[in-house]
């Protein structure tokens, strides 16, 4: 057989890859879908718990794909199994090391349905495993098979909340390849719902007074973390953020760009709206610009090792 051309190539991108990398997002519009998914992935996020403890919960993040998103390999029985999202043609698709590979299409539905749906996909795969089955990091959570009430699915909201991770993502990587400590691999974290990047110095810090299990084992190390959320009820609109923890004193007088970012007294943190990074003619240098200048303002405050941060090239 022979080797397709450049030309047979360049003919078989998807037609929607014009597609704009920062698309509109209206919370009010998503905030059904987002539930659907929010929960529909807290339970397919769960099924990484299986997996040995890693510090600051650095083994359960749910990784971007050139899809939508997946757990990647979930170990089972001298196997692996894997839960991919599929955000292009709507569907939960598991597959595994053994074979088989099963599927459900994404639709409106309860989350109580979409967590029968994937319990049952997983017994179809040959998975035997269980899940606590209350939401966590939510209020007033429901059990997910007690969660009954229909919730929309709207697929192109779907698509283009995975967009904008993907290209938040994108401009994360760069950033991020300039520090040389630790780091975690950036992805959603299911519990929020939000993309992620975070950075550690190395120094051990007590969690907050009362801290849940969660907490106790994800803030116990100083930390800078940056990140896109698509909004909630109490901030209803999509935004990246920034947090320094602990909170180094006069970190909200610091000086940040682009001129749109702000410090958030409320929720502690650095707020660039969404809706002001698409205004921009050149949204991947503003946003980058947005994580850059954060991080030097947590870390020049909270007296970070100024070598921690590099070129971001090779030598």
């Amino acid at each position: 057989m022979s080797r397709p051309s450049d030309k047979d190539a360049a003919m078989s991108v998807p037609s929607d890859s014009h597609l704009d990398p920062w698309p509109a997002l209206s919370y009010p519009d998503f905030a059904g879908t987002q539930y659907l998914l929010h929960m529909g992935l807290q339970a397919v996020g769960k099924l990484k718990l299986k997996a040995p403890f890693q510090p600051q919960w650095s083994a359960i993040v749910i990784a971007m794909s050139a899809r939508g998103l997946t757990t990647g390999p979930i170990d089972h029985v001298g196997g692996a199994y894997e839960i991919n999202i599929d955000l292009i043609s709507h569907e939960l698709i598991g597959v595994t090391s053994w074979g088989r590979v099963e599927r459900f299409k994404l639709a409106s539905m309860s989350v109580a349905e979409f967590v029968q749906r994937l319990f049952d996909l997983l017994q179809k795969l040959g998975v035997d495993v269980s899940i606590n089955l209350m939401p966590q990091e939510v209020a007033n959570p429901i059990a997910f098979d007690q969660d009954k009430e229909r919730r929309p699915y709207e697929p192109a909201l779907a698509h283009d909340w995975w967009r904008i991770m993907l290209s938040t993502q994108r401009v994360m990587q760069v950033f991020r390849g300039a520090f040389e400590g630790k780091t975690q691999p950036i992805g959603l974290m299911w519990g929020t719902l939000d993309i992620r990047d975070v950075m550690y110095n190395g120094k051990p810090v007590a969690p907050p007074p009362k801290s849940d299990y969660i907490r106790r084992n994800a803030m116990n190390a100083e930390l800078i973390e940056m990140g896109w959320w698509a909004g909630s009820a109490a901030y209803p609109k999509p935004a990246f953020y920034s947090f320094t923890y602990p909170q180094p004193a006069g970190i909200e007088d610091a000086h940040i760009s682009p001129a749109s970012a702000r410090w958030d007294s409320a929720m502690g943190e650095f707020i660039l709206d969404y809706d002001d990074l698409r205004q921009s003619k050149d949204p991947d240098g503003d946003l980058l610009s947005f994580f850059r200048t954060a991080y030097n303002a947590g870390a020049e405050r909270a007296g970070w090792d100024s070598k921690l941060m590099g070129s971001g090239k090779p030598v």
